[in-house]
Formats: C-alpha cells, structure tokens, sequence
C-alpha cells in the first residue's frame, strides 16, 4: 500500500471521484421477467459507454463484488416490497459506496419511497426505460449524484489541504477506538504534534509556501506511521497521531522521537530553505483519560510544557499540567488586554563605553506591571505574546516609547545618547517593518542615527536574504543596527560580512564564566577579534563582576551591559541616577566603590 492511501478511510469516506467515460454497470434479475426486460434496454445501449453484468441473485452479486467494482448498481426489485428491501439491504452491506437504482415493473410511490429512505439512490419504473436516452441518463445520473455524495462526506471527514483526518472525524475515530480498547483492555496512544513557531515562517514566506509546507510535514509525518496508526490534522499547524499499537506507555517514546526526526531535514519551498521543529504532547488511553475529548486536551496541555522547555522535543502528560495549562490560558487573556489596559512599562539599562568611560546609550526592556500578579517577569510573557502574534502591537509600542524617551533625554541636553530597541523575528519580517520606523523616528522627531534596533541571531537567519534588503534599507536611513545575543545562533562569517550591521552583542551565557572556563573565555576573545575585523563594536552583555571586566578590557571590548553598571530602571531612575545634568554624564558611577573605581579608568 502506498503512503498516499495508507491512512484512507473506511470506503465510504474515500477521496471523491467524478463519474467515468465507461459506466461499468451490474445488474441483479431478482425478478426474472422483468430482469430480462431490463436486460434487453441495456443491451441496446453502445457498449462504449456502458460495461454491463449480469447476475442471477443477490449472492451471485455478492460474490462478484468482492472481484469487482462497479459504479452502478441495477436491482431488478422483488414483487414483493419485503423481498426488495431485504435484496436492497444485502447489497449494502457489500457495496455501500456504490449506487443502487431500484426498478419496479409498476409506478408504485409507497414502494419507491420505501426504497429511497432505505438507501436506494433512485427508483424508476420499468416501462420508462424503454427510452434508451432515459436509461442512459438514470444511469449518469446516479452515478454522478453518488460521486456529490462522496466529495461531500469527504470534505465533512477530510482537511482539504493535507487530506488526512480533520478534528471532527479524528474525534469520532479516536472515541471509536477508546471504546474498543476498554472491551479488549488495551491501549491507545495520543501524540500531538504542534509546529515550533509556524505563524511567523507563515508570515515570512506567506500563506501558499506556508501551505506547501504544511503538505510536506503532512507527507513527512504519515510516512514514518506503521500502516494501522491514524493521522490527522486537528488545527493549522498541528496534527495528532493514533496508535493501538503499543504495548505499554514508553514505546510510544519511539513513534514520537520518529515524527521529531521527519522534520529534522529542511524544507525547500520554491528555492527558500526552511528549517522547522515540532513539540509532541503524549496521552495513553486509559492512564490519561477515558474520552477521546479528555485525552487530546490533556495532549494539548502536554504539548505546551514540551515548547516550555525548549521546543523540538516531546512531554508526557502529568496531572500538574492542567493547573499550568489555565494559568497560561488566563494569562493570554490578561496579555491581550494589558496594552490597552497601559500595563506595560519601560525600564532602561545602560550601556557603558568603556575607551570614553561614560553611558553611551541605554537598552529599553519590557515590563509587565500586573494589578493582580505585580510585575511579570518577560520570559513569562514574551515568549506567549510571539505564540499569539501580540508581540507586533506590543513590539510597536515599545518602539514608540524608547524613542520618545530617548528625544526627552535629547532635549535634556544629553544629544548624543542612543536608544537600543528589540526587534522580534516576527515584527522584523511583516512588510511594514520599515514604515512603523519612519512612522516612530517622524513622530518623535528622534534623529536616526540614535536608534539602534536589535534583532537575535536566528531571527536574521530565518531567511538570509530577506533579512539582507530589509537591513539595508533599515541602515540607509542611518538606523544603527546590533545582532544580540551572538554566538547562540548559526550565522556565518560570509553572512556577517553581507549584513550591514554595526554592533555584536555577546549573549551573557559566554560571559558569566568567561573567567574561569577557558571555552568561553576562547569564544568571546574570538567574536571581539572577528568583530574587530570587521569593524563591528562589540557589547558584552550580563556584566557583573570586575574580574569579567578586566577580561573583557584585556581584549579590547567596546561596551558593557549588565549589573556591574546598572540594573534596568526606569526613566526617572535613569535621569536622577545618571543624567542628573543637561549635557553632563558621572564618569564614577553609583554602585560599589570598586566597582566604580573599575570603570573610572584602565587598569587602575
């Protein structure tokens, strides 16, 4: 059996198909006489178009339809209604995806209306099919009304993208299955598979490649199924696969480390090559549910500890997921009302030059001041607001904020002061990146080339070239622009050297042990000299000791980030703490006296 049927349906839910050039019709002379009658019509109609067999009783046709199929069905009814309805009936069991068109020696509405509400797909009387144009359309026509039939009941079953199971039918299937597995006291495995950040690969490539993905992980995903497993799509970018077939919880570990590893090869979509994940949450009838509703919510739950963790893995379901899972739901409710509600604050840190020994500029950060919870910490929300696309008006008005705060501080006196502003992979992809920035600088009257917007390592490699033309155009307007948290990522040299960037950021994960472990201290000397190279500044975030200091002097390190200078604050902190003067910054700056001795000059 090919890839391509190994999960079709029961035979009446197949793929729908319109009506052949060459009806192959089979006709059952229950009625002797009038069979014959019939017999004769059909004989006078052009073989061409009509393949014709005869069969003497209900159990010769049985018998012929486990052989053959047919796309008519001519019953030569009993004279008695009770003999044609049993006869109707029989058929059915054997042939339920095939038409059946009842013939009766008389006109008779009872007996037609009995046989139409018991299945037949039309019933006519005999003496109208002398007419051989008649015959030859009553034949068509139930052919073709059967072929609506199944097109209908398949989009009712099937996603007409991916044509695997939709919900509805999954549901249906799923609580068959449950029920058969109580009787025999087996098992039924649930894993739901939900791709890692598929809107914003659907945003960035746009709906149809983002379909023609979907059908590839589709293809991917029932190709490494065993013949008896079920898939189906529940949601846009999230499928669930059935299986019966295992023998306790843990084999089900093998089936959903083989649906993570069909993805773990790229994707061409029309010369764009995509990499995409997935996390898998797993349920097993009986242990985590008795329905089949139970146990793809209790999936679901599962699925989003899976991406908690780090996406690109999969989770069993445990009972404490549930608890985390209405937490989550009723933060995104909270999320979505937040911005409206003026919840979200800025605070700032500074970024300390370390050649003028002065605050060059300040980082703007999000914070989430809730009036139930207090403030929330961003990696709580953050990555939430990127899952449900929220994170483009919060984006935007982050953007808005920092620019206005930083022409305040302009206007103060402090000119020369720039703002760094994050940029998300999804804000940075939509197409109208480049007007919500001149949008922000108009609107503010902030000078270009004070704002430096910040975009991660992956972000920018998610479609090197796209990436590329909106960087340059974001750089010839004079915006500065700074890969953060580098050396996490996978861009190359040769991508650097095309990226018109103007700063590294060194993520802190390098940085905190920078001084004792001699990989990372070999890794961030390696960026700065690579960035030097390339005539790059280079900011070292997560700042906190004056030993990490002294390293990162050692090697020439533009800038600083990170406790040893500042904690985030908020703007009036920031003005009373640091920019107390128009024009004038403290070179000592107000943290511990060692510190601050540190950073008033070289190696004193």
């Amino acid at each position: 059996m090919s890839n391509s049927n190994k999960f079709a349906s029961p035979k009446a839910l197949r793929r729908p198909n319109t009506p052949p050039a060459v009806l192959r019709v089979m006709l059952v002379r229950c009625n002797g006489q009038a069979g014959a009658k019939l017999g004769v019509c059909l004989s006078r109609l052009k073989k061409p178009a009509l393949d014709v067999e005869q069969v003497a009783s209900v159990d010769d046709a049985r018998r012929a339809l486990t052989q053959h199929d047919y796309d008519v069905i001519l019953l030569c009814a009993d004279a008695t209604l009770q003999g044609s309805t049993v006869a109707l009936r029989h058929l059915q069991d054997c042939a339920a995806d095939t038409p059946i068109v009842a013939i009766t020696q008389n006109d008779e509405t009872e007996f037609s209306e009995q046989m139409l509400s018991l299945g037949a797909q039309d019933c006519v009387a005999l003496a109208t099919l002398a007419d051989e144009d008649f015959l030859r359309r009553i034949l068509r026509y139930a052919a073709a009304r059967k072929a609506a039939q199944r097109q209908i009941a398949h989009l009712r079953n099937f996603d007409s993208l991916t044509g695997l199971l939709n919900r509805d039918s999954l549901r249906d299937t799923l609580q068959r299955l449950v029920a058969k597995a109580a009787a025999e006291q087996s098992l039924v495995a649930v894993l739901m598979l939900n791709l890692d950040r598929f809107k914003l690969v659907n945003e960035t490539l746009g709906p149809s490649r983002g379909d023609k993905l979907l059908q590839e992980v589709s293809s991917r995903l029932r190709s490494c199924l065993a013949e008896s497993d079920i898939l189906a799509r529940y949601n846009g970018d999230e499928f669930v696969a059935v299986s019966t077939a295992v023998g306790s919880p843990q084999e089900t570990t093998l089936i959903a480390q083989k649906l993570l590893n069909a993805l773990s090869r790229p994707v061409v979509i029309e010369g764009h090559e995509v990499y995409v994940t997935g996390s898998v949450g797993i349920t097993v009838f009986p242990g985590d549910g008795e329905d089949s509703d139970v146990l793809l919510s209790n999936a679901d739950a599962a699925v989003s500890r899976a991406k908690d963790l780090g996406r690109n893995h999969y989770q069993f379901y445990t009972l404490d997921m549930n608890a985390k899972t209405n937490r989550r739901l009723s933060l995104e409710s909270e999320l979505r009302r937040a911005l409206d509600r003026g919840e979200f604050v800025l605070h700032y840190q500074p970024q300390f030059d370390l050649s003028q020994r002065r605050i060059a500029g300040f980082e703007a950060l999000v914070r989430w001041e809730h009036p139930q919870l207090g403030l929330i910490p961003p990696n709580d929300f953050i990555p939430l607001a990127e899952e449900t696309g929220l994170i483009a008006p919060l984006g935007e008005w982050v953007l808005g904020e920092a620019c206005a705060q930083a022409k305040v501080w302009h206007a103060a006196g402090h000119r020369d002061l720039r703002m760094s502003v994050n940029l998300s992979s999804r804000q940075f992809f939509q197409e109208n990146v480049l007007e919500t920035v001149t949008r922000t600088l108009d609107k503010t009257h902030l000078p270009p080339g004070c704002l430096e917007l910040e975009l991660t390592e992956s972000a920018v490699m998610q479609d090197p070239d796209e990436a590329t033309v909106t960087l340059c155009l974001l750089s010839n307007m004079g915006i500065r622009i700074a890969i953060d948290d580098f050396g996490t990522g996978h861009s190359s040299l040769n991508h650097l050297k095309r990226f018109p960037i103007d700063c590294l950021k060194i993520d802190r994960s390098f940085v905190t042990d920078v001084t004792v472990n001699t990989e990372d201290a070999a890794i961030v000397q390696a960026i700065i000299a690579m960035a030097h190279s390339l005539k790059l500044d280079v900011v070292a975030e997560g700042v906190e000791t004056i030993e990490q200091l002294r390293f990162l002097e050692s090697y020439n390190c533009d800038m600083i980030q990170g406790y040893l200078v500042s904690r985030p604050l908020t703007a009036e902190q920031i003005t009373r703490t640091f920019l107390p003067d128009a024009g004038s910054r403290p070179e000592i700056l107000p943290f511990g006296l060692a510190a601050a001795g540190a950073l008033q000059s070289r190696g004193g």
